[in-house]
């Protein structure tokens, strides 16, 4: 069928197209940058027309013979995610390309940037747990070198401590997917479980390995105390520092989360079990954890890692309420997140770029002078904080309905979470944009003087996710209805 081809291409372009600016070296940089954004741009729509002709049913790529085999398909957690990182993804590079002027290694950034947009269509269109497992480490391979990009002591100690936390978790996964296969006979996702009445012979090893494996994923989603991985890679260049937290890694965790739960268990053995209100309660503390470290932390970029941190465990608690309302709401802030973080950190990126400052004590003033950038950290800010008539707040409001609606202690513990969290996070953003707008004494932070708004590449993707932040929320109407059909 065609949408095999299409869906096929959508991951094998952007990976092929890494390997060649790898090994060929190309010197002449503007034509890698326009190539990797055609290229960007033909993978958005190999993407889009997968999506149209696909049919829902999966097909096997490659048999292993060992039971195990590459299967793709796709359903509406597909489409979902597919469609959040094919779109991202050119902007991301847009931004990229002025904010990457002057760097090294440039090759070896945009190749590994590249590859890694192929691996995160992989896992979106990963027909079975196993085809997802294999790319879920894909991920882990190419973004490895973009963490430690910069090649300074921090950044190469930022990529061990990333390595060894996402080896670990794929130790975790792995055990759960092989006991998992034992049991089962099969990985293959199907909506509602694949266990089915399997579930029931193995009683209580069901949730065991349940727990297991969603420790394991929830490395990469940075469920705590596992997610301290992601504060220390905060020193990489801020296009991948965005990526990590609103389009890849993260979010790549959240999905196999949801995956797992949802597609692959199963609610029916997990729910009302030790299992469900253990991870109901990592993620209760993520929650209030990440909130309270991001107040305190006076670093602009590790602040927001802190806000991902938290916001994350939101998606994944959300899914752990393990309800058809509980997945709306996961969906819905994974969504939102994804917009907003992504300008956030394009927005904290731009500050970075041209004045060189990574303090919130140092920006006292700076509002002034880069009002765009500014405005639109404002517009992402109320957003994320959860202010009608933003979408922040209907999604938000989505986990919270849901978590009354289950009405178990841990959910309604989790729900308090939630708007505790949502006033530290109007604390450690606003903080910032007071700072910006009305620093001490009035006077502008010392070096700031020639401070002002970046070039047209990175202002761009910038004001229109801001633009799109605020639509979304006057048209979620529109964004309902095609969450409820995945």
């Amino acid at each position: 069928m065609l949408y095999k081809v299409f869906l096929l291409a959508a991951i094998l372009l952007p990976i092929v197209s890494g390997a060649v600016i790898l090994f060929l070296k190309i010197r002449n940089e503007k034509a890698r940058n326009i190539a990797t954004f055609v290229v960007s741009i033909v993978n958005l729509g190999l993407v889009i027309a997968a999506l149209c002709l696909g049919s829902g049913e999966s097909f096997v790529l490659y048999d292993t013979g060992f039971t195990l085999k590459i299967t793709f398909g796709i359903d509406g957690m597909s489409r979902f995610f597919a469609l959040i990182v094919s779109v991202l993804w050119p902007f991301s590079l847009l931004y990229a390309y002025e904010y990457m002027e002057g760097e090294e290694n440039k090759n070896s950034f945009f190749a590994f940037f590249m590859m890694t947009l192929g691996s995160v269509i992989g896992v979106s269109f990963a027909g079975d747990l196993f085809t997802m497992y294999v790319f879920y480490e894909l991920i882990t391979l190419f973004t490895f070198p973009l963490v430690m990009h910069e090649r300074s002591k921090e950044a190469v100690s930022a990529g061990r401590k990333y390595l060894v936390y996402m080896l670990g978790g794929a130790g975790f996964a792995l055990m759960g997917l092989i006991v998992i296969l034992n049991i089962s006979g099969t990985v293959v996702f199907t909506e509602g479980g694949f266990l089915g009445a399997t579930a029931a012979q193995y009683g209580s090893l069901i949730p065991f390995i349940f727990l297991v494996m969603f420790l394991g994923f929830g490395v990469k989603a940075a469920i705590m105390p596992f997610g301290k991985w992601l504060i220390h890679a905060a020193v990489a260049p801020t296009p991948v520092t965005a990526l990590l937290h609103a389009v890849a890694v993260v979010k790549a965790g959240a999905f196999t989360v949801i995956r797992l739960i949802y597609y692959s268990f199963g609610t029916e053995p997990l729910r009302g079990t030790y299992a469900q209100y253990a991870a109901m309660g990592f993620c209760i503390f993520t929650i209030l954890y990440g909130s309270y470290m991001a107040v305190r932390m006076p670093h602009i970029k590790r602040r927001l890692a802190y806000s991902t941190i938290s916001n994350l465990s939101y998606v994944v608690f959300a899914a752990c309420i393990m309800t058809p309302a509980g997945l709306y709401g996961s969906l819905s802030h994974f969504l939102v997140h994804a917009l907003t973080k992504i300008a956030l950190f394009f927005c904290i990126g731009a500050v970075m770029h041209v004045t060189g400052k990574t303090l919130i004590s140092e920006i006292g003033g700076l509002g002034r002078k880069m009002k765009v950038i500014f405005t639109c950290f404002i517009v992402c800010s109320i957003c994320l904080i959860g202010i009608p008539p933003f979408s922040g707040f209907l999604s938000k409001f989505n986990i919270i309905e849901a978590a009354i609606e289950e009405g178990s202690v841990a959910s309604y513990i989790g729900g308090g979470a939630i708007i505790i969290s949502a006033i530290l996070t109007a604390i450690y953003l606003m903080t910032v944009v007071v700072k910006a707008f009305f620093p001490e004494g009035g006077t502008l932070g010392a070096g700031l003087e020639d401070a002002h708004d970046p070039g047209i590449r990175m202002k761009t993707p910038i004001v229109l996710f801001s633009a799109v932040i605020f639509v979304v929320g006057l048209g979620w109407g529109y964004i309902e209805s095609f969450l409820t059909v995945m």
